[in-house]
C-alpha cells in the first residue's frame, strides 16, 4: 500500500508515461521544479505547456485494529492545467486534455486507483488559452 509520497510518485510516473509518447511537445512543469513558461516554453517547437499538481483531499479510517494495522483511506484530485497559446482557439488545448484524461482516467497504478476526469474550458489566461482536467484518485494506506 502506498504512501503519500509513493501514490504521488506513481501519478506522476503513470502521466508522464503516456504523456512522453502522445504529447512530447508538451513540456510539463512539475510539482518542485522550476518552471518558468517565458523561458522554458518555446512556441516555434512546443504545442503547448502543462502543469500537473496531485494534492490529497482527506482521509476516512476503513478498519479498526492495532495501531499498523489500520487501513485509512485517502482520496485527492490530479489537477492539471493546459496552457496553448492564443490564436489557436480552444480546439489544441481541448484535444491535450483529451490525452490527458487517456493518461489518467479509469488507471489503477501501484493502488492509486484514478477515478473519472472532468475537462473544463477556463479560457484566456494572459497570452494562453487554458483548459484544466481535474481527475479524483483514492488510495489505501497503513497506520
Amino acid at each position: 500500500m502506498p504512501d503519500s509520497q509513493a501514490a504521488f510518485d506513481s501519478i506522476l510516473t503513470q502521466f508522464k508515461s503516456v504523456m512522453d509518447i502522445s504529447r512530447p511537445n508538451v513540456p510539463i512543469a512539475w510539482p518542485n521544479i522550476e518552471f518558468t513558461p517565458k523561458d522554458d516554453y518555446d512556441e516555434a517547437a512546443h504545442e503547448a505547456w502543462a502543469r500537473i499538481t496531485p494534492r490529497n483531499a482527506g482521509s476516512v479510517q476503513k478498519t479498526i485494529g492495532a495501531v499498523g494495522s489500520r487501513r485509512w483511506r485517502v482520496s485527492g484530485i490530479v489537477f492539471v492545467q493546459i496552457f496553448a497559446p492564443l490564436g489557436n482557439g480552444a480546439n489544441e488545448g481541448l484535444a491535450i486534455a483529451d490525452d490527458v484524461v487517456t493518461a489518467l482516467r479509469g488507471i489503477t497504478t501501484s493502488g492509486v486507483r484514478m477515478k473519472a476526469s472532468t475537462v473544463e474550458a477556463v479560457g484566456r489566461d494572459t497570452a494562453f488559452y487554458q483548459v484544466n482536467v481535474n481527475t479524483p484518485f483514492e488510495y489505501d494506506e497503513l497506520a
